[in-house]
């Protein structure tokens, strides 16, 4: 692990769309070739996802953000999602345990990375809890948990993802409620990945979703921007800040899409990550905004 040259102070995280200023990211490994992909996709290149991560590295240093960096866990096919293991707020972390069991023991890593940055550790997901953090959307008085329906996208394809169980969901839901927080649970089609490859808030009321793969009436009382039909995970984009975000390049109908609806994106290939239906927001754990 390189910890960060010096320790974060509070407030963290206060709100999403704040400019990122810090982030923990976590190398991807050979470990990545295991991972199924996407149906008709081929599997993940280790090499070519290595380099595709120092350009998403590089590029967050380019917007003024620094780094967190975990080093590859051998035997992790998703261990540069660190973006599941933990949800940082104003005060401090909250840290996850993973859907699925072979990750429980990155969270433990991230946790001591956190505590390294500075950042205390204010609750925790205790079993039997289940809940990844890229299935928690937090927005302007709400918290958006995504949750698996049995049902398959309007593409056929068929599902089979575990997003969390009800006892982990209702652990955070207590803590938002407790902080005046409304929350509400967000059906997704059962082969979606993770609530966030598929939705972002990139501004205090608007939402970029993917067409087909999401109940969007859940987003009642805010803005959104609908991706095309078949590049839902377009919609998984990095918050740089308002109305700024880093995408994936190779959606091509949807990257001029979001710049036509005045969003300011960076593009850069992912596709090694897309491959297994991992997007932008996946790869960083925001430790800081504001």
């Amino acid at each position: 692990m390189v910890a960060a040259a010096k320790p974060l102070k509070p407030p963290f995280v206060r709100e999403e769309i704040a400019t990122l200023r810090a982030a923990l990211v976590a190398t991807p490994s050979s470990a990545i070739e295991r991972e199924r992909p996407l149906p008709g996709e081929p599997n993940a290149i280790a090499e070519r996802a290595r380099a595709q991560h120092d350009v998403f590295v590089a590029r967050l240093a380019a917007h003024g953000v620094k780094t967190v960096k975990l080093e590859a866990d051998p035997a992790a096919p998703l261990g540069a999602l660190c973006a599941d293991l933990a949800i940082v707020l104003a005060d401090g972390a909250f840290i996850m345990r993973p859907s699925d069991v072979d990750r429980r023991h990155e969270a433990s890593v991230a946790e001591a990375a956190l505590q390294d940055a500075g950042i205390p550790i204010v609750g925790r997901i205790e079993p039997p809890g289940l809940l990844d953090g890229g299935d928690v959307l937090f927005a302007p008085g709400c918290v958006f948990l995504g949750v698996a329906e049995r049902r398959a996208a309007e593409t056929g394809i068929p599902g089979g993802t575990h997003h969390g169980n009800l006892h982990g969901r209702e652990q955070l839901a207590s803590y938002a409620r407790e902080r005046g927080l409304k929350v509400v649970d967000v059906p997704l089609a059962a082969q979606v990945k993770r609530l966030r490859s598929v939705a972002t808030l990139i501004d205090a009321r608007t939402i970029v979703y993917g067409t087909g793969l999401i109940d969007a009436e859940r987003f009642a009382g805010f803005e959104t921007i609908e991706v095309p039909r078949g590049e839902g995970y377009a919609a998984g984009l990095l918050v740089l800040g308002p109305r700024r975000v880093i995408a994936n390049l190779r959606f091509r109908e949807a990257i001029p899409r979001l710049s036509k609806a005045h969003i300011a994106v960076d593009a850069i290939d992912l596709w090694e990550f897309g491959k297994i239906g991992a997007t932008p927001s996946s790869l960083a754990l925001p430790l800081k905004r504001g």
